[in-house]
């Protein structure tokens, strides 16, 4: 009867072991997530010549006036095709 009790107890112990390590790595996969969001939100930012909002630079069309944002519709209402 103390074998099956001991064998319980190590299987519990085995399983506590196991969740602490997937937690450790949880939290070291999300610090990892939250710094490259962290980096691409401090991306340069870039001001559309046509419609003037603020957007990422790596989203934004490079004209010869300018940076332009990519909404089709902001072309039509300024009246210029991309």
């Amino acid at each position: 009867m103390s074998k099956i009790i001991f064998w319980i107890v190590v299987v519990f112990v085995a399983l506590f072991v196991m969740r602490l390590v997937n937690i450790a790595k949880s939290r070291r996969s999300e610090g990892e997530r939250r710094a490259t969001e962290a980096k691409k939100a401090t991306d340069a930012m870039v001001r559309c010549s046509e419609c003037g909002i603020f957007l990422p630079k790596v989203e934004a069309l490079a004209t010869r006036q300018g940076f332009r944002c990519s909404d089709p519709g902001c072309a039509q209402r300024h009246g210029n095709s991309r």
